[in-house]
């Protein structure tokens, strides 16, 4: 337990002041972000019409991750589609390896090889949750991007979060 001297520890109260006003204006931020992409589906639910959302339009594919975060050292990020790809075909490689030693157990099942490669192949929105349907009006695909501007800024927010609680603690342990 190291003793901190009286200047180190107005130091460390400056950067935890420091990190909780980025904090407080990210998170008003977000608020904003978070109000205009509410207007936005409010506008595409009026310009696409209201019947459009009963009972029997509801999209009931199943939903897959639209963002991976990865943390490192404390600190979160967002992966880009490249790195998601490469550790998808890792998993991928995993998975037909384990498919093929189980396809030459029940090879004589019947089924064609044509079925089993539709099923592989996916349409570019398969576990996307598109209430609007593939042609979405413009105020839908504004509030898609907008909620992906909102994820940043929470992974920015836990990031600084992360920050002042080890200030916290740094503070308390001296």
């Amino acid at each position: 337990m190291a003793t901190l001297s009286i200047k180190q520890k107005n130091e460390l109260y400056l950067e935890k002041m420091e990190l909780t006003d980025k904090f407080l204006s990210l998170h008003e931020q977000l608020r904003k972000e978070l109000d205009l992409a509410s207007l936005c589906i409010s506008k595409a639910k009026t310009t696409h019409g209201i019947s459009l959302f009963s009972v029997n339009s509801v999209d009931t594919h199943d939903l897959e991750p639209s963002v991976r975060v990865e943390i490192d050292n404390g600190e979160f990020k967002i992966l880009k589609e490249a790195e998601e790809d490469k550790s998808k075909e890792e998993e991928s490689n995993d998975d037909e390896n384990k498919e093929k030693s189980d396809e030459t157990k029940t090879k004589n099942s019947g089924e064609s090889e044509d079925v089993e490669d539709s099923e592989t192949k996916k349409s570019p929105f398969h576990g996307q949750f598109r209430p609007f349907g593939v042609l979405e009006p413009k105020a839908a695909k504004d509030a898609r991007n907008v909620y992906k501007n909102a994820i940043q800024i929470i992974v920015n927010l836990v990031t600084i979060q992360q920050s002042i609680r080890a200030k916290s603690r740094e503070l308390i342990e001296s």
